[in-house]
């Protein structure tokens, strides 16, 4: 399983929802057409949601959750799990704490 990102993103969200915790999600963002990802994984859409707007992946292999992708195909974002990664590599960036616990969306 791999990951090649372009650049070092420009901030990270730490997002305290149920989902981010317990899969150990630091989301760094992208445009999909810039991020490759090789390997196997699986996703998951969560179902407790009147509308999901997301798939969470993680690796067949290790189990490791490694990104999401946008349901819609005109949301040109993706979150790729930043820590899969050396910290060296955004120790600069700032980390922003997202209440996602309390989201109602």
């Amino acid at each position: 399983m791999g990951i090649t990102i372009p650049a070092a993103p420009d901030y990270l969200n730490d997002c305290n929802c149920s989902l981010c915790v317990t899969r150990g999600g630091l989301w760094g963002y992208f445009s999909p057409a810039d991020v490759t990802i090789s390997g196997e994984t699986h996703g998951y859409i969560r179902a407790d949601l009147k509308q999901a707007a997301l798939s969470t992946h993680w690796c067949a292999h290790c189990g490791s959750t490694t990104h999401w992708t946008a349901l819609d195909p005109a949301y040109d974002r993706m979150g790729v799990n930043m820590r899969l990664f050396d910290p060296a590599a955004y120790a600069r960036v700032e980390i922003r704490p997202i209440d996602g616990r309390s989201w109602e969306g």
